[in-house]
């Protein structure tokens, strides 16, 4: 099986290493966790997470520590850095694969689940950038597999263990929203469950390994923590993104409404749907159903949400899609759906939609007009080729397409925030200070900043700062400008105008 999975693995890396190149760095999320990883390489410490020099707790330390890992062979490098995030979703493909042939032996499913998970651009778009979740799906993938093995009476809880802190590393405690669910609802799936009393002791017992295990990084992390930091790291973050108030805050309905986009093109086979008739009595299938909508379910209910969180889900998505593949004729209305989205590039493209507004980024308009070409030669293949290698090459086609329009368009320079850091990097050494009422490190890393930025929300604070640096500049967005004179250079990043101004226009 591993000689016949490594050529897909080379595949999606190539895949993925490609939609790295053909973007920017992306505000807000991917510029500062960089900011965070290298303000880990300047202290030298893996413990305590900082951003623009303060305490950082909204996520848990693996990934800075993976990309400063990596620093250490290639030296300071935001490519290679942006790398860790597709090596991990990489890892999710041949996890999948080793996952479908623990619980289908006899099915010889294993390549058509790592064909499948690869064929989502969904998949592959979130699974080539610098976040979080694709490594939360080894540590959700290790569960699934302890649970399986539990649930056949052999054993398991301390890999159940080891698969709760690695989550936890990854992204926090979120890894039991993936988990839980499937533990709860093992007398119902599971081929040899055991009792009630034994699924207690064993999770307590998985538990105290996780914990022991997290300590390890938390209990130095917090003994040296302020009252305020505490708090906000072990309460209010996980109780925030719950009750509402934090950012991505959504209406319940947000992630189902988003479901055509995230199942395609797999999920656009009515005749694939088909393939689970009579098979809800296997205990595989139970158990990657309940791990599928259970994760679609709380997110749901969760306020603060993002179709990103999904990730760790796709696996079981594949794993499903791979048992129903084999008992399903062919075909798919996935076309349909190509056939609308090369209507709509194409519309634009020739100018049949005015571009204005946010359209207007998109110019020059000639690279739509071949992203709508290249959605109808998908479509007429998803036709006319087998199910596995015709969605294959759509899946993929639209998620290089899309990014083949960003790299050819206004949208890289609109997101690429390297020339403004450029600029902010010559004057580092007369001070930095900036004007937004939220600063999120988007330049710390880009900029290469040793020191930190000062946050000047208002007139006040930033007189006072410019008292004290006189030969220091002042930058932020235009719109959150309280200075009266005009900006000294302007910048385009993020979508808006960013300027820079000598801290002597603010005495």
């Amino acid at each position: 099986m591993l000689g016949k999975l490594w050529p897909i693995l080379i595949g999606v890396a190539v895949v993925l290493a490609a939609l790295v190149a053909m973007r920017p760095l992306l505000p807000i999320d991917e510029t500062r966790y960089l900011s965070v990883a290298w303000e880990m390489w300047l202290s030298g410490d893996p413990v305590h997470l900082t951003k623009n020099g303060e305490m950082y707790t909204h996520k848990t330390p693996l990934l800075f520590v993976l990309i400063n890992l990596v620093w250490l062979v290639t030296g300071v490098s935001e490519f290679a850095a942006r790398l860790v995030g597709p090596a991990c979703a990489v890892a999710m493909v041949a996890g999948t694969a080793l996952l479908a042939r623990r619980l289908w032996p006899a099915e010889n499913l294993s390549i058509r689940a790592a064909l499948i998970l690869s064929g989502f651009p969904v998949f592959l778009i979130y699974g080539s950038a610098t976040m979080f979740d694709a490594l939360l799906a080894l540590g959700v993938l290790g569960g699934i597999a302890s649970l399986w093995r539990i649930g056949q009476g052999r054993g398991g809880w301390a890999w159940f263990g080891l698969a709760l802190a690695f989550g936890v590393y990854a992204k926090g405690p979120v890894i039991l929203v993936h988990l839980i669910p499937a533990l709860l609802t093992m007398p119902y799936w599971a081929p040899n469950p055991p009792k009630a009393a034994q699924i207690g002791k064993g999770f307590a017992g998985a538990l105290l390994i996780a914990l022991a295990l997290i300590a390890l990084w938390l209990v130095p992390t917090l003994i040296t923590a302020t009252p305020e930091f505490r708090t906000e790291l072990l309460w209010t973050q996980s109780a925030a993104r719950v009750a509402g108030g934090m950012a991505h805050d959504r209406p319940f309905w947000f992630l189902a409404a988003l479901l055509p986009l995230l199942l395609f093109p797999w999920g656009w086979s009515i005749r694939l749907w088909r393939g689970f008739s009579g098979a809800w009595c296997d205990p595989a299938i139970k158990l990657c159903t309940i791990w599928a909508t259970s994760t679609l379910i709380l997110f749901s209910l969760i306020s603060g949400k993002q179709a990103h969180y999904l990730l760790p889900a796709y696996p079981a998505l594949a794993l499903l899609f791979a048992y129903a593949s084999t008992r399903a004729k062919a075909g798919s209305m996935a076309w349909v759906a190509l056939l609308m989205v090369a209507a709509g590039a194409g519309a634009v493209g020739t100018g049949l939609i005015p571009a204005k507004a946010d359209l207007a980024q998109l110019a020059p308009s000639w690279p739509l007009t071949v992203f709508a070409v290249l959605c109808m030669i998908l479509a007429l293949l998803i036709w006319r080729l087998p199910r596995i290698s015709g969605h294959l090459l759509a899946g993929a086609g639209v998620a290089l397409g899309l990014h083949g329009v960003i790299a050819t368009t206004g949208l890289y320079a609109a997101y690429d925030g390297q020339a403004l850091a450029n600029t902010l990097a010559t004057h580092e050494a007369g001070g930095l200070a900036v004007i937004n009422q939220e600063y999120h490190a988007e330049v710390n890393f880009l900029a290469r900043l040793t020191t930190p930025v000062a946050l000047t929300p208002d007139l006040a604070s930033l007189t006072t700062w410019a008292q004290a640096h006189p030969n220091g500049m002042i930058f932020g967005r235009v719109k959150e400008n309280p200075l009266t004179a005009a900006p000294q250079q302007v910048f385009h990043f993020f979508s808006q105008d960013w300027g820079l101004w000598p801290a002597s226009q603010a005495k």
